[in-house]
This record gives C-alpha cells, structure tokens and sequence, in this order.
C-alpha cells in the first residue's frame, strides 16, 4: 500500500485519544484554561457524568475576537513561543490541541468576552466541523460548553464508564483544583443540584470545606536547596487518597506515593512541593498528569522529612520546661491493648503497641545516623554477589556500616561476622541484598528500622503496670510524629468530654 497522508479531521481524533480520556478530562483542560485566563470565579456544570454537558463558566479575561477561531485551532496557544519554553512554563502550559481535540469529538460551544467590548463572540462546532461564528451579548469572561462527548465516536463512547463512576473522576478533578486555589470561588452543579460552593479560603478551610470528614488537619513543612514541601495530612480520616501538588499542578508519580503512603499509610494527605522548573518534566504524558524529576533522589528525601516530623503534632504534655499547657491524665488499660489518656479536655485511646513502635523506631533511626546502632557477633554467613552487586558493595560500605552490618569481601562475594543486634535472628541474606539492590537504599534501611521497631514493641493484649503505661505514652508525646507509626497506622483515637457530656445529656 502507498503512504498517504490521513485527512484532518481522522487526525483530529487520533490527538483527541491522547489529551480526552473521559469527561474529566475535559473539565481539566477547561478549568486549567479560566486558571490561566485570571478567573477569580469558576462554575461547572455537569450532566449525565458529564457525558451529556460539561460546562465551565469563569469572568477571567476572554478571548480576543479576532482569536476565537484559532483557539480551537491545532497547536495554537499564548502560552508558550519557543520549543525552551515548555520547560519553563508558569501557567498551566501548552496544550496546543486540547481545544482542537475537545471540540473534534464533541458539540462545542465557547462564548467570550473581553472587558471594555461592546460584544463578545460565540463558535459553534461540532464533531471537527465548523458551523456558526457571531458577535453576541455576553458577561466578560468565558463559557465553554461541550455536550455528547464522543457522539462521533461510537467506540470511545462505549469505553466510558457508568455516569456515577464518571461523576467521581469528575468530583475527583473539580476537587483537586478547588483545593490548591482556594483563593478563588469554586461551584460544582450536578444534574441541577449545587454539590459544591466554594467561597474563597485559606487552604485549611478550603480543605475543610471540600473534606467535612478530616476532622483534624496535622500540618507538615520542610525546606531545604532542593526545594519546599508544605502541606497537611489527616490521622483520623483513612481514605486511601491524596493530592500531591508540583508547581501548582497536580500530579501522579507512583514512587512518590509509595513513599507517602510508607509513612502516612491510608491518611488523606494534601501535598505542596515547590521545585525549580527545570527540575520537573510535566511533558511524560499529553494530559500533564504524570510527573519525572531530573534528579529523583533528592526530592523524595526531601518529601519523606516533611512526613517525618510534622510542624504541628496535635498532642503534646505539661513539662516543668515545655511551653504547652494540659493535663495529662492516664486512665488505665483496655483490653490489655489499649492505654486511655485525659489530656487538654479531650479522651485519648492509645494502641500501646503502635505508640511504643513510634518510639522504638525514631530512637533506632537517631541510632543509625549517628552510627550508634549495636552490633553483635554472629557465625559467619557466606552471601554470593554478581558482579554491579559488588560494585554496589563498593558504593554503599558506609551506609551499611551505618546500619549494622560488619561483613569481609571474599571471592565472589561477602561474608557478614556482625549485624545489628535487633535484627540478628532476621533473614541476614535477604535483608542485606535488599539494601544492595534498592534503587534507594538509605530508604530500604529506614524501613527495616520500622521492621525492627515492631519486633521490639509491647504487644497487644499485654497488661502492662501503671509506670511502665505512663513511661510508653510520655516518651510517645514526646516523639517528633505522635499521629502515626512508621508504617503510617493511625496510633490514637480521640473523643472531646464536651462530646462525651452531650452524649450523656450532661452540660
């Protein structure tokens, strides 16, 4: 066969494919769009999941008239000059075919206006086709209305799923935006009904607002010559979802999550990272979700210190010389598991298992950095090694030194005479090639020490007697996270008296 080339509305659709996804996706791009545009105030729309409307309405400032057509035009944007630019973008960057691709596999409309207009301009297309062009009345601002998405495209249309699991990609997206720019007013109307409406708030509020269940928002903040994280995160909301934040954006990256979900386990958890742009490549994926760094290492570092020691521990305890008021009252034991705790008016429900792992941990991690950790003897184990195995060996002598290992190279390999005392009844071998073989191996170690930190815990069901109850929950209160255990187990639960009072019919 000869090669031709396709028409260009068949590769109006094939680029379709890559930036529209779902109804969602569409929401993202237009919302980016009155982002971008200055919008103090968004409105969405939505029906059927979005797959009959997704409308987006914003008073940012408009499309110059002469530009609506090139607006849906292919590889058309203000965003961005040279091919340099895309990385170091300050909006939310080229989509050259979004528009294009939107309104290619859609009924399309937009209306605009500029400020200081008389009249704004409306476009109709649809499925790729141009049909109208007119001057119009319109509020300053834009409105963007695609309905029938995929109505062209039979197949696409049937991989859609059912509009409750499109509304909650929807929700999803609304939300993600909604919370980082909280300084903006945000509404969701779904089916007619008001879901949300989002006056403007500091970024606590506003994740108040869209998250009523994280009662308690524990805050994080690191910052260091990579760059700066801030956030917060909820022990006492566990819906196995969070936001990560990169410039603004929000984000995907898989190994990232797995490190905030090594320390936060199943706690919702709002992410702020602030990094020099040539640092970051948004441009993996045509949607911009996914996300690499030009030097990994460094930034999940420095991600995972944030989620270490949390500027605002919600507990703390009354010391001759500490600066917090309170009481701190131990109640007693149950269920030999349990340790209850009167402290600043309100009723903790500690697991003595979990809090004395917290402790157990941040004292062999101090151990390990300084070099401190006990090493004992052992008979000598043999552990084979191929060859980049023993040049890693080469590379990390230090930090396994650090982490308790005393071992001597042989012929094609190691044989360890030493370990650290706590874990000297583990598996040797496949601990040691863990750390050899982690892409990350100072992280590897540090989950080891979680590891090791369990082992050495009181357990539950273990009665223990009142001093050594309150020696585990003062050394406890006095750790840098009290809120989780290094695996990220929630390690408290709370009740306020005032709630425990009304319960009671007592005032």
């Amino acid at each position: 066969m000869r090669i031709k080339r396709l028409p260009e509305q068949v590769i109006n659709r094939i680029a379709a494919g890559e930036v529209v996804e779902r109804p969602a996706s569409v929401l993202k791009e237009l919302v980016e769009n009155s982002l971008d545009a200055q919008a103090t105030q968004i409105q969405v729309k939505v029906e059927k999941g979005g797959k009959r409307l997704v409308e987006v309405r914003d008073n940012g400032i408009g499309i110059h008239p002469d530009d609506v057509m090139e607006a849906v035009g292919r590889f058309s944007t203000s965003k961005i000059n040279s091919f340099d630019d895309l990385y170091a973008i300050n909006t939310y960057g080229f989509r050259g075919e979004a528009l294009s691709s939107i309104s290619s596999v859609s009924r399309f409309s937009l209306i605009t206006r500029q400020e200081g207009l008389p009249l704004g301009r409306e476009l109709l297309v649809e499925g790729g086709v141009f049909r109208h062009l007119s001057d119009t009345g319109a509020p300053t601002g834009t409105t963007v209305r695609v309905k029938d998405l995929f109505f062209n495209l039979p197949v696409r249309e049937r991989f859609l799923k059912s509009e409750r699991t499109e509304l909650n990609h929807i929700i999803d997206t609304f939300t993600k935006y909604a919370v980082y720019h909280h300084d903006k007013h945000f509404s969701l109307t779904v089916d007619g009904k008001t879901v949300y409406s989002l006056p403007p708030a500091d970024v606590e509020e506003r994740i108040r607002q869209v998250f009523p269940k994280a009662k308690e928002l524990v805050r994080i903040r690191e910052e260091n010559g990579t760059g700066k994280v801030e956030g917060f995160f909820s022990p006492d909301y566990q819906p196995s979802k969070g936001y990560i934040y990169i410039n603004g954006r929000p984000v995907k990256n898989s190994l990232l999550k797995r490190i905030i979900t090594s320390k936060l386990g199943k706690s919702f958890f709002v992410l702020f990272l602030e990094l020099p742009p040539y640092q970051v490549d948004f441009n993996v994926h045509p949607s911009k979700t996914e996300v690499k760094f030009r030097r990994e290492e460094p930034v999940y570092r420095l991600v995972k210190e944030a989620l270490e020691k949390p500027v605002s521990p919600s507990i703390y305890i009354s010391q001759p010389d500490r600066k917090y008021g309170g009481k701190f009252e131990v109640i007693g034991q149950i269920d030999n598991t349990f340790l209850v705790v009167h402290l600043n008016g309100e009723v903790y429900f500690v697991d003595q298992h979990v809090a004395e792992e917290r402790i157990n941990y941040e004292l062999l991690k101090r151990k390990y950095r300084k070099g401190e950790i006990p090493v004992e003897k052992i008979n000598p184990v043999n552990i084979p090694l191929d060859g980049k195995q023993m040049e890693r060996l080469e590379e990390l002598g230090e930090l396994l030194e650090k982490a308790g290992f005393r071992y001597e190279k042989t012929d094609g390999g190691v044989k360890v005479f030493g370990v650290a005392s706590y874990g000297k009844n583990s598996n040797l071998k496949d601990i040691f090639l863990s750390i050899l073989n982690s892409e990350y191996p100072e992280m590897e170690v540090e989950n080891l020490l979680g590891e090791f930190a369990c082992k050495l815990s009181v357990e539950a069901g273990e009665l223990l007697e009142d001093e050594e109850a309150k020696n585990i929950l003062r050394l406890w209160l006095e750790t840098d996270n009290p809120n989780l255990c290094p695996h990220g187990r929630p390690i408290y639960y709370k009740i306020p008296l005032e709630q425990i009072k009304k319960k009671v019919g007592r005032k």
